[in-house]
């Protein structure tokens, strides 16, 4: 897999400035360009954009000939790029992975990142939703709507008990069933645990932890443990 990365980034690395954009400035560059609105924007592609899209897909299929790892290492890549705070070059990589497989629900996990990242919760819970309608089985895109079910969760708690109660269930049940297919998936069962722990069931709050902390889950940190301890002390 390397040597595929290696290959297919010579075909797509540009000199440009890491680019992070607010809201108000992803709206106003989409508008101009169709590269940062996913999909896209489905908008209508003139001749000369349509040729160097098919150039672009042939010359990566040539480098890695299976569509779905080829757009697998262009999604990996957006990710990358936006834990260096690229957004721009995110959006572009995650747009190309498109270009290459359109039914690839992974590039549905990019698109709900890069609006994490601009927090727009509702914005990505979209995306999440558009990539559960291609696979609903897929645990990454389950735990990842489930963690926007979480952020929604807290927002609204002071001001909006009922649907923060909820929204908590949704994440609880969303990730419980990704465990059910995924026992080895350690963000959600990470995510569990800080469900459980809003929900003040301790046992299962405990025991999700220690199975995340288990499996390797890079958020099983000591401040989540004292956090942990704090509200439900062993």
């Amino acid at each position: 897999m390397k040597a595929f990365v290696l290959v297919l980034c010579a075909l797509i690395i540009h000199a440009a400035t890491a680019q992070h954009l607010t809201y108000r400035e992803w709206q106003e560059q989409s508008f101009r360009d169709m590269r940062l609105m996913p999909e896209y924007g489905n908008r209508p592609k003139n001749a000369e954009m349509m040729a160097s899209d098919s150039d672009f897909v042939a010359q990566t299929l040539q480098a890695i000939p299976d569509r779905r790892k080829a757009s697998n290492v262009l999604v990996d890549h957006g990710f990358e790029l936006l834990r260096t705070g690229d957004m721009t070059k995110a959006m572009f990589r995650f747009n190309q992975a498109f270009l290459v497989d359109p039914k690839n629900p992974a590039i549905h996990r990019g698109y709900g990142a890069f609006f994490i990242a601009l927090d727009q919760n509702t914005e990505a819970a979209k995306q999440y939703q558009k990539g559960l309608a291609l696979d609903s089985t897929n645990t990454a895109l389950m735990t990842d709507m489930a963690g926007v079910f979480l952020a929604e969760h807290y927002n609204l708690k002071a001001d909006e008990p009922e649907k923060s109660a909820q929204l908590l269930d949704g994440a609880t049940g969303l990730l419980l069933h990704a465990v059910e297919l995924d026992p080895g998936n350690a963000e959600a069962h990470f995510k569990l645990s800080a469900c459980y722990l809003n929900k003040k069931e301790c046992e299962q709050a405990w025991t999700h932890f220690e199975k995340s902390v288990q499996l390797g889950s890079p958020s099983a940190d000591e401040v989540y443990r004292a956090q942990l301890m704090r509200a439900c002390p062993k």
